[in-house]
């Protein structure tokens, strides 16, 4: 073989060669293209999916945050009485009431100037709760100045009259439900009780109470109320729910 045809069988096969990288360059890249095409379709079909779990996990925790909200109003507020009642109008329902049924008795007489209760059981009584001493003739409220004990409850203030043994004694929470706004617009239930406030049912698009008499009509007067009724509309599911409550006569 000659040297012309040594160049000549040399550039072809350069030529080979260099055709054979570029066919296989141009398969990489569109093997690239489509991977990348369908990788974007999956981030895409992932993102749809993930934004539609978020939705139904927000929905469900809304849902059970009514119900549970709207169980304990309806608790609570069934304790209430008419002349337990403080304030009643549509952004606001306040009360006192015995709201963990805390009650006990005095086991000895209690002569003007005392502070410190003998009782049946005072245990658990939290410092600072309100308690209502009731005897035959007349009832007193005070404050507890420490948490209560097993046998004696400790009052801030003395008796003002003399109470016989065996007279009641409970604790008096007082209950505030009342509408607050968000900075979004959007509404929420707020609970407080004896001074501590905290947010009962959140994000709602509106939410009123009315008041009821045992003639079915809506009343103003505290003293002529029976039913307590709770509007509530929500931009999730269930956009509208009713919660009626009795109060006790």
């Amino acid at each position: 073989m000659n040297h012309a045809q040594l160049v000549i069988r040399q550039r072809r096969v350069i030529r080979e060669l260099s055709d054979q990288s570029g066919v296989t360059l141009m398969e990489l890249l569109i093997s690239l293209a489509i991977g990348s095409a369908v990788l974007a379709a999956a981030l895409n079909t992932f993102s749809i999916a993930q934004a539609h779990a978020d939705r139904q996990y927000r929905a469900f925790t809304h849902q059970q945050d009514l119900r549970v909200g709207l169980e304990v109003f309806e608790h609570e507020v069934r304790l209430a009485g008419a002349d337990s009642i403080v304030t009643a109008n549509h952004g606001e329902f306040q009360f006192d009431a015995n709201l963990r049924g805390q009650r006990t008795k005095t086991t000895a007489v209690i002569v003007p100037g005392q502070s410190i209760l003998s009782v049946q059981d005072g245990s658990g009584w939290g410092e600072g709760k309100t308690v209502i001493v009731c005897g035959p003739r007349t009832c007193e409220s005070h404050r507890l100045a420490r948490t209560g004990q097993r046998s004696e409850l400790t009052l801030v203030e003395p008796v003002g009259a003399p109470i016989a043994a065996g007279a009641s004694v409970e604790v008096r929470n007082h209950v505030r439900y009342y509408v607050k706004m968000n900075e979004d617009g959007t509404f929420k239930l707020m609970r407080m009780v004896d001074g501590g406030a905290s947010v009962l049912i959140g994000a709602l698009a509106g939410l009123r109470f009315s008041y009821w008499d045992d003639m079915g009509k809506t009343t103003n007067q505290m003293s002529h109320v029976k039913r307590v009724v709770l509007e509530i509309s929500s931009n999730q599911p269930l956009h509208s729910m009713v919660r009626e409550v009795s109060i006790r006569s």
